[in-house]
């Protein structure tokens, strides 16, 4: 899948614009609403499909045969893409991470997608409205389920929403529940039409249609939802044949489900019956001419897409520079070895994903990690530039809050720059911890930081399996906190860390209600996930550079991707809010000036790097740009 977005990456957490990046978590998904993180990624994803990103990589088969309407594009080829994880699940409405909502978003497109003029483009549906505050969507009338279900109508949207989006409890897991709720009570939803709906939200909200609520948000059939929402049988609609095998996606997508081989690959064919294609040849594309609309007339133009499992960074760099691969994510470090590749073009674009440092405030964190002045005191002892140009090789630069520098609600007076100059090194690091314990068991002996047993600090860092980059930033950093803080840090690789770490729930028997998902299942002293983690660098937030009160839940007690455990000091998400409702630009970077300036204030998490993304493609692949949105239209990418 391509490695840009088309908006805010969210094309959900954790790529793809119209498609749910990792929820809020982890960068996208089955759908773009769910984007928040991003994992499993050395670089860029250099994929391709429907415009969203998966953190994959890809490699080309044979040539094809027959024209396309325009007469420049062939259909044919196998574009095998190469991924260093498999996908956890094929039920979009519970994932958690970019490459099961990149399987996913190979076999369905989504509401709309965000061009690279950050305008909507319609892909199921459109949106409108008159005062900012009632919006309404309209289906288009071409959609058709798999798997007998009939006509997609307003009807399956209104079912989830108030069904499964909004149900008490989050019965089934869905990790954007929350944008689903305004002021803590659900939005209002009413059907219209047999193809349209209408959402009235309670202040005025002129970004709603670029934020991660319905902006590439996927739809499931109220005929499958209506077996499991009435005894909220979660377990039942995780096990669904139908979900499992994507049997209902009709012609909702360029390509249909074909087989999964768990940690081998997963194959999609061309969709004979592709939407799109009807609405390019009848209809066209509102303010696109004729030669653009042409483009779509065969959509898509590979014969299948491949998505193989390649654990191994060398063999997936290998695959590409010896043209087994179509396109592969390249690590910065890795990127000078294509420049004199002619077979090979480098993309590199902007992306919306920024690296943390991740502390476990939850019971089985370490407890210190809880108070502000020692993770204030702990930013002082990386240096992020020598993680910018060392590691990242100057395909990164230093963050410092929720907000890349080159967006305009980025307000430099109210940031301190931790981790660079004055405020990096031994001396600051020890001074700044050793005030914020000073009240507690843990003191300096020496250059050490020790425990009331006088034994050292022992902390583990988690890392992904496979992911070299990660790795060597993970290893960079247990340096530093050593030679800084004075902390030994243990480093731990996993595969797994969403499903074992990150995912919480209350103790069996406590009646803590599972409001925020399976990422925050409850207060932090009850809720923990299933193996004890102190840091971890393993996922990338999204920042949401168009709508960036979308990152609310990261910084509420019990917001959807708080998997973390923290409690702000500062009531940060009513800034994000009164910045949302409010037209005028002056007050709006105000309001969100002092947001990210609390968020720096507060280091929730450790602030490292924002990176770009770097993908190869052979040169026979047309279609990527460089650009934030590179890959919004993807369908219409093809073999020269």
């Amino acid at each position: 899948m391509p490695s840009g977005y088309g908006g805010d990456g969210d094309p959900d957490a954790l790529y793809r614009p119209g498609r749910r990046d990792l929820l809020k978590l982890l960068g996208v998904g089955g759908a773009a609403a769910l984007a928040g993180c991003s994992s499993g990624r050395d670089g860029g994803s250099g994929g391709q499909s429907g415009g969203a990103t998966t953190g994959t990589e890809s490699t080309e088969g044979t040539g094809g045969t027959g024209s396309s309407g325009d007469g420049t594009r062939s259909v044919g080829g196998d574009y095998i893409s190469a991924s260093s994880v498999d996908a956890s699940s094929l039920n979009w409405i519970s994932i958690a991470d970019t490459t099961s909502g990149g399987y996913i978003g190979l076999t369905m497109d989504a509401t709309w997608v965000i061009t690279p003029d950050q305008e909507i483009f319609p892909l199921w549906a459109d949106i409108s409205s008159d005062d900012g505050r009632v919006y309404e969507v309209q289906l288009r009338d071409n959609l058709q389920w798999g798997a007998g279900y009939g006509q997609m109508t307003a009807e399956d949207w209104v079912y989830m929403i108030t069904n499964v989006f909004q149900a008490e409890g989050n019965w089934s897991g869905f990790p954007n529940a929350d944008e689903w709720f305004r002021g803590g009570e659900p939005i209002p939803v009413e059907q219209t039409g047999d193809l349209s709906f209408e959402l009235r939200l309670p202040e005025i909200d002129p970004s709603f249609p670029f934020k991660p609520v319905l902006w590439g948000q996927n739809c499931m059939p109220k005929g499958i939802l209506e077996k499991y929402v009435p005894d909220q049988d979660t377990e039942g609609l995780q096990q669904d044949e139908e979900v499992n095998t994507l049997a209902y996606t009709g012609n909702l997508g360029p390509y249909t489900y074909e087989e999964w081989e768990r940690e081998s690959q997963f194959v999609v064919t061309r969709n004979e019956d592709y939407y799109l294609r009807d609405v390019a040849a009848n209809e066209g594309f509102e303010g696109y001419d004729d030669a653009f609309a042409a483009e779509f007339e065969q959509a898509p133009y590979f014969d299948r897409y491949v998505v193989r499992v390649i654990k191994e960074e060398s063999a997936r760099l290998g695959a590409l520079r010896g043209g087994e691969v179509t396109s592969a994510g390249v690590p910065p470090n890795k990127a000078n070895q294509f420049q004199d590749v002619e077979s090979v073009y480098l993309n590199v674009t902007p992306q919306p994903f920024v690296s943390v440092l991740t502390y476990n405030m939850r019971a089985n964190g370490w407890e210190p990690f809880r108070r502000k002045a020692v993770r204030q005191a702990l930013a002082h002892a990386v240096d992020k530039q020598a993680i910018a140009e060392s590691i990242y090789r100057g395909y990164a630069q230093v963050a410092q809050t929720m907000q890349p520098r080159w967006t305009r609600w980025y307000v430099d007076d109210r940031i301190t720059n931790y981790g660079v100059g004055e405020n990096y090194g031994p001396e600051v690091t020890r001074e700044a911890l050793a005030e914020a314990l000073s009240d507690t068991e843990y003191s300096y002996d020496g250059d050490t930081l020790e425990n009331g047993n006088g034994e050292q600090v022992t902390l583990t860092l988690f890392f992904d399996q496979g992911q070299n980059t990660e790795q060597t930033t993970a290893e960079f950093i247990a340096q530093e906190f050593g030679n800084n803080a004075g902390i030994d840090v243990q480093l731990k690789a996993t595969s797994s860390f969403i499903e074992n770490y990150a995912s919480n729930a209350p103790p069996e028997g406590e009646e803590v209600p599972w409001s925020a998902g399976r990422f925050n299942g409850g207060p932090r002293d009850v809720s923990v996930g299933q193996e004890p983690w102190d840091m971890s660098v393993n996922l990338g937030f999204n920042t949401y550079p168009y709508t960036p009160a979308s990152s609310k839940g990261f910084f509420e007690e019990r917001g959807g991707i708080n998997y973390y455990g923290y409690v702000p000091e500062a009531d940060i998400a009513s800034l994000y809010e009164q910045a949302s409702q409010t037209d005028d630009e002056a007050e709006r970077r105000e309001l969100f000036g002092r947001a990210f300036g609390l968020i720096n204030d507060e280091q929730p998490f450790g602030f490292v790097t924002m990176t770009s993304s770097i993908s190869g493609y052979q040169s026979r692949v047309q279609g990527p740009i460089e650009d934030f949105a590179s890959g919004w239209d993807s369908q219409r990418w093809y073999f020269e």
